[in-house]
Formats: C-alpha cells, sequence, structure tokens
C-alpha cells in the first residue's frame, strides 16, 4: 500500500461519525485473518469493506467498491484483480458470498455478532451511535429485521473457522432479538 492510500483509509475510519466501523474494526478482522492463507486482494477488500461509511445512506459498499477500484487501478493493480475486490466488498453488503475468496472476508466481519454478550452490548451501543438520526423505535425494528434475517439462513459463517462461531452468534442473536422485543 502506499503512503497516500494508507493516509487515505487511515482518515475514512477515524470520520467523527464512526463508532464501531473504525480502524479497530479492520484491525480485529486483519488481526482474525492471520490464520488464513489471506490474498492480497481479500486484505485489500478488508481494508476497502467500510471504507466509505455513511449511516444515511444505502450505497456504502458500492461506493467502497469504487473507492477500491480507484486507487487500485493507479497502484498498477490488473483489471480481474481490482473486480475481485470489488465483488468481495460488494458481499459485505448481504453478507453473501459470490465467490470462494469472500468467505472468510464475510466470516471476519461477521465474528463480532459471536462475542461475549458484554461486547455484544458495546458493539450494539457503538452501532446505535452511528445511527443517532435514526429514531429508538425505528433503529430497534430495524435491528430485529436484520437479525431476524440472519437466523433464518442455513448458516451465517462459510469457513470451517466460521462454523465455530455459528453456535455463539446464534444465540446472541436471538438473546437480541428477545430484548428488542421487550424494549
Amino acid at each position: 500500500m502506499t503512503t497516500s492510500l494508507l493516509l487515505d483509509l487511515t482518515r475514512r475510519y477515524q470520520e467523527s461519525h464512526r463508532h464501531y466501523h473504525t480502524l479497530e474494526h479492520v484491525a480485529a478482522m486483519l488481526h482474525q485473518g492471520r490464520q488464513f492463507p489471506l490474498d492480497d486482494e481479500q486484505v485489500m477488500a478488508i481494508w476497502f469493506h467500510d471504507a466509505v461509511y455513511d449511516p444515511k445512506s444505502d450505497q456504502n459498499e458500492q461506493k467502497s467498491a469504487r473507492l477500491a477500484s480507484k486507487w487500485l487501478a493507479k497502484s498498477g493493480w490488473e483489471v480481474e484483480a481490482i473486480e475481485r475486490v470489488g465483488r468481495i466488498v460488494l458481499d459485505t453488503r448481504g453478507h453473501m458470498p459470490s465467490t470462494l475468496q469472500a468467505r472468510a472476508v464475510l466470516d471476519l466481519d461477521l465474528m463480532s455478532l459471536a462475542v461475549s454478550w458484554p461486547a455484544f452490548e458495546t458493539n450494539t451501543q457503538a452501532i446505535r451511535a452511528e445511527y443517532a438520526h435514526v429514531p429508538d423505535a425505528d433503529f430497534a425494528a430495524g435491528r430485529r429485521k436484520f437479525f431476524v434475517g440472519l437466523l433464518e439462513r442455513d448458516r451465517l459463517f462459510f469457513t470451517p473457522w466460521g462454523e465455530t462461531l455459528e453456535a455463539a452468534a446464534r444465540a446472541n442473536l436471538r438473546r437480541a432479538i428477545s430484548e428488542l422485543a421487550s424494549a
């Protein structure tokens, strides 16, 4: 990575409206990703997957993929590799892999669903801060819908490592839904 790219990404992940989608999130993904044989495209997808993050927009992944394309082209990456990075970034929107490469990145992105309950609550508070513009009832309804949708899937994780997180993630999702219903 070039210095200017690192500076741009660092600035983006330190934007004042970010509380969860920060450098710490990227660092956690990269740290856990050491157990995989991540290739350069997967590493770049991790760096770019939340590079554009506006809680009021539904185009963040598309804009992040375009930003990756711009920067990687400027850095001399081959078109096919740039397209693969973009595809992984786009897959983070629905958290369903369209390629084998995306599986590890998506598992790393969702690993926070399987943390201890206090850490899950801390993450929820950080995400709530990012959506401060959304009324409480609407935020709760949106979270519930997202969590129910995840629970309806046959699987949340797609790698053998991710499969070890499945039970804990599902337990957290069920507990969160239950607490949202009683709030």
